[in-house]
């Protein structure tokens, strides 16, 4: 029996995992950036629907359900193939009413909230509450006065369903390198082990 080769073939057996171990550890990283990719492509659209389009000034009747509504200024969009762009908008006045004509009450919004997604960029310029699901005529123009043709939407929840949707998206992405580090670290950690044995 050679003594020399059977030490040789007893380190070799303690070196531990390959070098190979390092790109498997990049795996989760590629995962985690692949659910990034698909939630921003699959929930961003999603979020396009929520939002209820108005050219102005002009109306649209919105079947609405209860709850809190904010109304964006879409100064980039896009409407049944027309784009529409505006730099500044001012004395743009929003009304709201319900089917027998009863006002509802337009208020300026909470804070400043912006979004762009789909070749749309929107700020919150008004927010309104309805206690009852049914039919409502959403108007605006500037009162007698001129301003450029426009577009305002109408949306529920919109701005936290963003948040949700980046956020989630991120957290894919990260929780993919956190992994990946982890694996590195311990393919890394093993091998030494293994050579100082």
């Amino acid at each position: 029996m050679d003594l020399s080769t059977s030490a040789r073939g007893g380190r070799a057996s303690r070196k531990g995992p390959g070098r190979g171990w390092y790109a498997l550890a990049v795996l989760p990283a590629i995962c985690g950036f692949a659910v990034m990719g698909a939630v921003v492509f699959t929930q961003l659209a999603k979020l396009d629907d929520g939002l209820e389009q108005i050219v102005v000034p002009g109306a649209r009747e919105l079947e609405l359900e209860p709850g809190q509504r904010t109304v964006f200024l879409e100064y980039q969009s896009v409407v049944d193939g027309r784009a529409y762009r505006v730099d500044q908008v001012s004395g743009l006045n929003v009304r709201v009413e319900a089917a027998d004509g009863t006002p509802v009450t337009v208020t300026a919004p909470m804070g400043s909230s912006t979004y762009s997604l789909g070749g749309r960029q929107g700020k919150a310029i008004n927010r309104f509450s309805i206690d009852r699901a049914g039919t409502y005529r959403v108007s605006a123009d500037y009162e007698g006065q001129v301003g450029p043709q426009t577009v305002i939407a109408v949306g529920q929840g919109f701005m936290a369903s963003l948040f949700i949707t980046i956020l989630s998206a991120l957290g894919a992405a990260f929780l993919g390198l956190v992994l990946s580090a982890v694996t590195v670290a311990g393919v890394y950690l093993v091998r030494r082990r293994a050579r100082a044995a």
